[in-house]
C-alpha cells in the first residue's frame, strides 16, 4: 500500500465539525419530542384559531424553558420549568455526549446545540411570548457541558475512587433515592386524597378533551411535586408565591392559581407529634441505612462517623441540586417564587441524616459495651487451663522417678 492510500484519523477540526452536526441533530430530536404533545393539544377542540406552526413554536418554547433559560410569557418573565421535560432532555444530552469519541467532538456538540438554541429562540415568538436569545444560548451551553460532561466522565471517575469513597457514595445515593421515593408517595397520596377537588379544577379550566394541555402540563410537573414532598419531609417546606407556605411545622394559605395539581396542598398544620414523626422517621431510616453501607470492620467510631458525615453531606447535595432546578418564578409579585429553597433542603437533609447516623452509632456502641460486661465467664474459662497446667507441673514434681530417670539424674549429679 502506498503512502497516498493510507487513511489517517480525523483531526480535531473534523471531529469538532461532526460534533456541531450532532448538536444540531440533538436539538431537532428534542424539538420533535416536545412537538408531539403540543400537536396533540392543538388537535383537540377549542384550538381552531391557532395554526400548526404556532404549535411547533410552542414546542420550541417548552424545549428552551427545559434548559432553564427562561421564557417571557405575555410580558411576564417565567423561570419555573416542568422538570419532567428537563429530565428527558438531560437523558438525550447524556446519550449523545457519550457517543462523542473525543473532547473536540464533545465541544462541537455543545457549540452546535447552543447555537441552534439561540436561532430557535429568535424564531419561536408567539405574540408577546418568547424566549430571550442570550439567556437561552448560555443556558443551553451550560446544560450540555454539565450534563454531557458528567455522563462522559462518571464511569471513569467512579473507577478511580477508593473503595471507601465508593461505599460512601452508594450510601448517599440510597438516602437520596429513599427520600425521593417517600416524597413521591406523599405527593401521590395527597393528590389522591383531594382527587375530587383536582377534577373540579380541571373541569373549571377546560372541560373534556380541551383540557389535554392542562393535563399534560400537570404530568410534566410531577417531579416538581415530588421534590416539594421531599422538602416537606426534610423540614423547610416550600412556597407557592408570597402568601402560601407549606411545611410540616406550619401552613399558611393564600390565593393560589387555578391548577389541578395544587388541589393536593395541605390546608391545615398537622399535630406537633405527627410533624416531628414525619421529619424524624425518614431521617432515622436514612441514618440506619448509611451506617449499614459504610465500611465498619475493625475501624474506630471516629472514622465511621466521618464517613457518615461525608455521606450525609453528599446526600444533601444530591437533593439540593434538583430542588433548585424545580424552583422558579411565575411572575413579579404574588408568584415571584414557587418551590423550595435548595440550600435549606440540602442543609436540613445533611444535618438530619448525620444526627440519625450518630444516634445509631451511639446505640451500637452502648450495646457493644453491655455485651462485653455480660461475658465475664469467658475470661474465667480462658484462665482455667493455665491453673490446670501449673497443678500438673506440681504433680509431676511430686511423682516418684522411674529407674531409668533415677539413673540419668544420678549421672547428672556426679558430673
Amino acid at each position: 500500500m502506498s503512502s497516498t492510500d493510507q487513511q489517517y484519523p480525523p483531526g480535531w477540526l473534523t471531529r469538532f465539525r461532526h460534533g456541531v452536526g450532532s448538536g444540531l441533530v440533538l436539538l431537532l430530536i428534542a424539538l420533535g419530542c416536545c412537538a408531539v404533545p403540543t400537536y396533540a393539544a392543538w388537535l383537540m377542540p377549542g384550538t381552531d384559531s391557532t395554526s400548526a406552526l404556532s404549535a411547533l413554536k410552542a414546542a420550541a418554547l417548552v424545549l428552551l424553558a427545559a434548559g432553564h433559560g427562561g421564557v417571557v410569557l405575555a410580558g411576564v418573565p417565567v423561570t419555573l420549568t416542568p422538570l419532567l421535560v428537563t429530565l428527558g432532555l438531560g437523558w438525550l444530552v447524556g446519550g449523545h455526549a457519550r457517543r462523542q469519541g473525543s473532547r473536540s467532538g464533545f465541544a462541537g456538540l455543545a457549540v452546535g446545540y447552543a447555537s441552534g438554541s439561540a436561532v430557535l429562540a429568535g424564531w419561536a415568538r408567539l405574540g408577546s411570548t418568547h424566549a430571550p436569545v442570550l439567556p437561552s444560548l448560555l443556558a443551553a451551553l451550560v446544560f450540555v457541558l454539565a450534563v454531557g460532561g458528567a455522563a462522559r466522565s462518571a464511569g471513569e471517575l467512579w473507577n478511580r475512587l477508593p473503595v471507601r469513597w465508593q461505599q460512601v457514595s452508594r450510601a448517599a445515593a440510597v438516602v437520596a433515592a429513599g427520600y425521593l421515593a417517600v416524597g413521591s408517595l406523599l405527593s401521590a397520596g395527597m393528590l389522591i386524597a383531594h382527587f375530587s377537588d383536582a377534577v373540579a379544577l380541571q373541569r373549571q379550566l377546560a372541560p373534556g378533551a380541551a383540557g389535554l394541555p392542562v393535563a399534560l402540563l400537570g404530568i410534566s410537573a410531577t417531579p416538581n411535586a415530588v421534590l416539594a414532598g421531599v422538602s416537606y419531609l426534610t423540614g423547610p417546606g416550600f412556597d407557592i408565591g408570597a402568601s402560601t407556605s407549606v411545611s410540616a411545622f406550619g401552613v399558611s394559605s393564600g390565593r393560589l392559581p387555578v391548577f389541578p395539581m395544587l388541589a393536593g396542598l395541605p390546608h391545615h398544620q398537622p399535630a406537633g407529634w405527627l410533624a416531628v414523626l414525619t421529619v424524624l422517621a425518614p431521617a432515622l431510616v436514612a441514618g440506619w441505612a448509611v451506617l449499614r453501607i459504610v465500611p465498619a470492620t475493625h475501624r474506630p467510631w471516629t472514622d465511621r462517623l466521618a464517613d457518615c458525615a461525608a455521606a450525609a453531606a453528599l446526600a444533601g447535595l444530591l437533593l439540593a441540586v434538583p430542588t433548585g432546578l424545580a424552583a422558579g418564578t411565575l411572575g413579579r409579585n404574588t408568584l415571584r417564587h414557587v418551590g423550595a429553597h435548595w440550600w435549606a433542603v440540602g442543609l436540613s437533609t445533611a444535618l438530619l441524616v448525620l444526627l440519625a447516623a450518630a444516634c445509631w452509632l451511639g446505640i451500637e456502641a452502648v450495646r457493644g459495651r453491655l455485651a462485653d460486661r455480660g461475658r465475664p465467664g469467658l475470661y474465667a474459662l480462658k484462665s482455667e487451663p493455665a491453673e490446670d497446667a501449673d497443678q500438673d507441673e506440681e504433680d509431676d514434681g511430686n511423682r516418684p522417678l522411674t529407674p531409668v530417670a533415677e539413673t540419668a539424674a544420678r549421672s547428672r549429679t556426679a558430673s
